[in-house]
């Protein structure tokens, strides 16, 4: 669908999804307490029921919150995969978002597909 260079969009012919953005940040951002509050919030979703699953997963050597959301009320809606890492990349300090989707009904299809995307995902260092 669409490349740039901080940016990736992929969409599949049954509309399932593959975004991929990388957000620049700032030399005195705190990754690694970014990462924990993602996490944290994550968990208290989790909690909630808005996601089934929350794991801290390395993907490449990057540490990442990975989540799934649970069925949406409405089935035909949006349902994710994520996974939001940070690294150091040519001096900078860098969060990926890497997403999965596709509609609720559709989801249990690509599930596996989408685990195996963002496990293989290869990051430049």
């Amino acid at each position: 669908m669409d490349v740039k260079k901080e940016s990736f969009n992929y969409s599949s012919p049954d509309n399932a999804f593959l975004l991929v953005n990388i957000s620049l940040l700032g030399d005195n951002f705190p990754m690694d307490v970014s990462l924990n509050a993602y996490y944290d919030q994550a968990m208290q979703q989790l909690k909630n029921g808005k996601y089934e699953s929350v794991k801290m997963v390395e993907i490449d050597g990057i540490a990442g919150v990975e989540f799934v959301e649970s069925m949406p009320e409405d089935k035909s809606g949006p349902r994710l995969h994520q996974w939001i890492g940070y690294r150091k990349y040519l001096g900078q300090k860098q969060q990926l978002n890497v997403m999965t989707s596709t509609k609720g009904t559709n989801f249990n299809k690509h599930s596996d597909d989408f685990t195996a995307i963002l496990y293989s995902m290869k990051a430049t260092k």
